[in-house]
């Protein structure tokens, strides 16, 4: 799928035709990436990063609204993805869990897609993935995402 590295400066997401909120609030929200090993998420978060390591890209304790109908989250540090390094993850986080983004998503014959609530460390697997978009610098051939995989909480 990914050939060659890329640094991500940011994601997107295709909301879905259900969410009729125009805007999202979220009160604290954080997002980590890193490598996994697997091609299939475990339930326990911090057990699919590679070595337990994960790169916090952004971190927002003051409230941060997304008002666009496909909403991006552009990151304080940019996240250098590199292929040969495993599959790509991310992780999304907000304690307050009142509002979410509702997006399409696909069915997976893996589980690639990890849900859970904020103060616990694990979460329940899903066969299903949200459809997003990574923006950045660099080649990312956007044929498939099966190398992706998204953990929230």
């Amino acid at each position: 799928m990914f050939s060659e590295p890329m640094v991500i400066s940011s994601i997107s997401f295709f909301k879905a035709p259900g969410a009729t909120e125009d805007r999202v609030t979220f009160y604290e929200y954080y997002v980590y990436m890193g490598y996994c090993a697997s091609n299939e998420l475990g339930a326990y978060y911090n057990s699919n990063y590679i070595n337990g390591v994960k790169y916090t890209v952004l971190e927002r304790t003051d409230p941060i609204t997304f008002y666009d109908t496909d909403p991006t989250i552009y990151f304080d540090t940019p996240f250098f993805y590199d292929p040969a390094n495993g599959n790509l993850l991310f992780e999304i986080a907000w304690p307050d869990g009142r509002d979410e983004i509702y997006t399409y998503s696909s069915t997976e014959s893996l589980t690639t897609c990890v849900y859970g609530a904020y103060d616990l460390p694990y979460g329940e697997q899903y066969y299903e993935r949200p459809h997003i978009l990574l923006n950045g610098e660099m080649a990312l051939e956007q044929t498939t995402f099966a190398g992706i995989k998204a953990l929230f909480r």
